[in-house]
């Protein structure tokens, strides 16, 4: 069973599935009024980029770890 993925790879799409719920989320939050469809998609676009977030730092410790 062979990881064919870096970690910078696997650093890099997280980065990027982050910065793209970002923006969508920057979006809704900039509207005056979101209807609770909105509100409920908001909750879930936060839950993901923590998400995104800790594949980053962990896929960043593992890197930092082979390094030395």
């Amino acid at each position: 069973m062979e990881n064919t993925e870096s970690k910078e790879e696997i650093y890099n799409q997280a980065k990027k599935q982050h910065a793209l719920l970002d923006s969508r989320l920057q979006m809704l939050l900039k509207k005056p009024y979101l209807t609770d469809e909105e509100e409920r998609e908001v909750k879930v676009l936060k839950k993901k980029k923590l998400y995104y977030k800790d594949v980053m730092d962990n896929a960043g410790k593992l890197h930092e770890v082979k390094e030395k």
